[in-house]
């Protein structure tokens, strides 16, 4: 890629999660208010407790997301996140994916692009609010590790850690069809550590997104067959 198409995908990328961020927090604020109690979604938390020490620990691998405005659809291939624990309260987020398919064109593999995530409550470390580095928070977006395989005091934590995430961009706020299920009005991410997971694990985590509520069907799915990742 030239200099200057790269200057433009930047670019393109840093205006796309500001105008996303801006606009879900607009469209959050006014679903909430157009909400009617018969339709309310239910409400999500931050999973407790959390350990955000070994969360940012290893790699994620995303194998189903929503689309968004800086993850369109056909950048939905070998989706990865990177977390660097800062300090107690900042995590750099470095995230690569392919175009248009796993052999595709490389999306920010240099790093030249990394977000932040700041957690606003020590107390609550799986709610933080995620945007550029350069930007002031009130501009982020909400990131909420809302249900994990594991807890921090179990054996298998001990063992392994955690396998599997379900990440939502804030509270659910738009009901979808007739089960009572919703979407939040920012992303929707399904994260493993094992990029070839089977169908059987992303099923069970599906399941657990239903049962809080949570609409799958707006997940697409992200191909990690035959990938290879940025070092």
């Amino acid at each position: 890629m030239n200099t200057k198409r790269a200057s433009r995908t930047i670019v393109c990328l840093v205006l796309g999660i500001f105008l996303d961020a801006l606009g879900g927090a607009r469209a959050q604020a006014t679903r909430a208010r157009q909400r009617a109690p018969e339709t309310a979604c239910a409400p999500i938390a931050p999973v407790q407790p959390f350990n955000l020490t070994e969360y940012v620990d290893r790699e994620w691998y995303v194998v189903a997301q929503k689309p968004t405005s800086y993850q369109p659809r056909r950048d939905l291939f070998c989706v990865r996140a990177n977390y660097t624990l800062v300090d107690a309260q900042t995590i750099s987020i470095w995230n690569t994916a392919r175009r248009d398919g796993v052999s595709g064109r490389d999306r920010n593999a240099r790093g030249l692009f990394k977000l932040r995530g700041i957690v606003e409550d020590v107390e609550t470390p799986s709610k933080l609010v995620v945007g550029l580095n350069f930007l002031p928070s009130f501009t982020y977006g909400p990131y909420w590790v809302v249900a994990t395989d594991t807890t921090p005091e179990s054996d298998e934590f001990a063992e392994r850690g955690y396998s599997w995430a379900i990440i939502s961009g804030g509270p659910l706020t738009t009901p979808r069809g007739d089960e009572g299920l919703c979407e939040p009005s920012g992303g929707l991410w399904l994260f493993v550590r094992d990029p070839l997971v089977s169908k059987n694990v992303v099923d069970q985590i599906k399941a657990t997104a239903r049962e809080l509520g949570i609409d799958t069907s707006v997940l697409l799915p992200v191909d990690q067959e035959g990938c290879t990742y940025p070092r």
